[in-house]
C-alpha cells in the first residue's frame, strides 16, 4: 500500500494499494474510492476525493439497521463517527469502528 499526501501541507489524503496489476485507490481508513484501475488513475481520484469524501453522509450498520453519521477523525484502520439519526437509540457522542469496510459502513 502507498501513501498519497497533500503537497502543500503533507496531509494524508488516502493510499493506493494493489490488486493484482491494478491499483485500488482507498480513503485514510481503507474505504474504497473507487474499482482498481491504473496507478496514475488511482493516484488522481485519492488526490481528488480522499479527504472530500470524508465530509460526506455515511451510514453504520448496528443490530441489522442502518443508521446514519458523519465522520469525526479518520485514521488509518479506523474511523471516530457521530451518530445523525434521530432513530438510533443509543445516546452516545461518539463512536470508534475499526476496519469499517462496505458491509458495515458506506457513503449515501
Amino acid at each position: 500500500m502507498r501513501e498519497i499526501r497533500r503537497d502543500a501541507d503533507g496531509a494524508l489524503l488516502g493510499f493506493i494499494r494493489p490488486v493484482g496489476e491494478a491499483w485500488e485507490p482507498v480513503t485514510v481508513f481503507g474505504y474504497p474510492l473507487g474499482e482498481p484501475c491504473s496507478e496514475e488513475e488511482a493516484f488522481d481520484e485519492v488526490h481528488r476525493t480522499g479527504l472530500e469524501v470524508l465530509m460526506r453522509r455515511w451510514e453504520f450498520l448496528e443490530d441489522g439497521e442502518w443508521y446514519r453519521c458523519v465522520i469525526l477523525e479518520a485514521a488509518p484502520e479506523e474511523v471516530r463517527i457521530q451518530p445523525s439519526d434521530h432513530r438510533y437509540p443509543h445516546n452516545v457522542y461518539a463512536l470508534t469502528l475499526e476496519r469499517p469496510g462496505p458491509a458495515t459502513f458506506r457513503h449515501e
